[in-house]
């Protein structure tokens, strides 16, 4: 990751040789999966698993205990992508028995992946203006940016499916 890497993902035009220059393929390819993984994970944690945690205990079924409880089952889904994220990854290239090469063009082809960059770029803008909104309105910063990262991924999702291509 380097300068091409960050200014493709805020959006800037960056030249094909700076795109070529992948000093570190292997921690690209890490923080790709971390990153997939932290949107599915903090999803699921925060929209579907805390919700339902929530609800199956008559201590927590109220809107203070839903929101609390799917804040910590999203906070825990990210964590846990922390972990999960490098571990699939090390699985899934030594089950291809991937080398550098292989690697380093994987991470090209992602750069190149608008797709994914828009997806990829939304769940983080969503994340910090969440997190900065429910900063404002009094209320929790991490739940904000749960919530903004996922609606910024589904979005973003959804957008970049149903836009005619160009």
């Amino acid at each position: 990751m380097n300068l091409a890497w960050l200014k493709n993902f805020v959006g800037f035009e960056v030249p094909d040789e700076q795109m070529r220059d992948i000093p570190y393929p292997y921690v690209e390819m890490h923080t790709h999966v971390i990153l997939k993984c932290a949107q599915a994970f903090g999803f699921l944690g925060t929209v579907v698993v805390g919700p339902l945690v929530a609800l199956s205990r008559s201590k927590t079924r109220s809107l203070t205990g839903i929101s609390s409880t799917a804040c910590t089952c999203g906070k825990y889904g990210v964590l846990l992508s922390v972990i999960a994220g490098p571990l699939m990854t090390n699985r899934v290239l030594s089950t291809k028995k991937a080398d550098r090469d292989s690697v380093y063009d994987r991470c090209y082809r992602l750069r190149y992946n608008k797709k994914q960059v828009t997806i990829d770029r939304g769940s983080v803008v969503g994340a910090v203006g969440g997190s900065a909104l429910a900063g404002q309105m009094g209320g929790s910063p991490m739940l904000g940016a749960l919530v903004g990262m996922s609606a910024g991924f589904i979005s973003m999702m959804v957008y970049s499916y149903t836009s005619p291509k160009k």
